[in-house]
């Protein structure tokens, strides 16, 4: 970051003031944060906030029993499903999760796809729970 944005950050935050959820600025937009309009992003941008919160998703990952003990494509497939479902849901998968601990990789392709979360998600879950099972990505 240069140095002028330093100077202006702490400036804009002290200006617009933190909200955690979204609300209307003062000519109607949707914003968050500190003064974030929801509209219009450009692709850069919402990149950026994609990328902060696969960090964050991989943080709360790294409390999963047997996360660790996984190669790294099957940990990007749990990054994923926190990104998607949050932590809360994601320690909903019991099976999921009692089969990455053990190991049981096709117990844990068969988890993900016996979920709502399957169900909603569709083709995303098909993808996710084959890497799972393989450890390939053939993307």
């Amino acid at each position: 970051m240069s140095a002028e944005l330093d100077i202006a950050l702490p400036r804009v935050k002290s200006a617009e003031g933190f909200r955690p959820s979204v609300y209307l600025d003062t000519v109607g937009v949707q914003t968050i944060g500190y003064g974030c309009a929801l509209q219009d992003w450009p692709e850069p941008f919402a990149s950026a906030v994609a990328k902060i919160q696969l960090e964050q998703a991989e943080t709360e990952c790294a409390s999963i029993a047997g996360y660790l003990d996984l190669d790294p494509t099957r940990r990007s497939v749990l990054i994923e499903m926190m990104f998607n479902l949050g932590p809360t849901r994601l320690s909903g998968f019991h099976d999921l999760l009692r089969s990455i601990r053990d190991k049981d990789y096709t117990a844990a392709k068969e988890a993900m796809l016996d979920s709502k979360w399957a169900m909603q998600v569709k083709g995303r879950a098909v993808r996710l729970a084959t890497i799972m099972e393989t450890g390939v990505d053939s993307q």
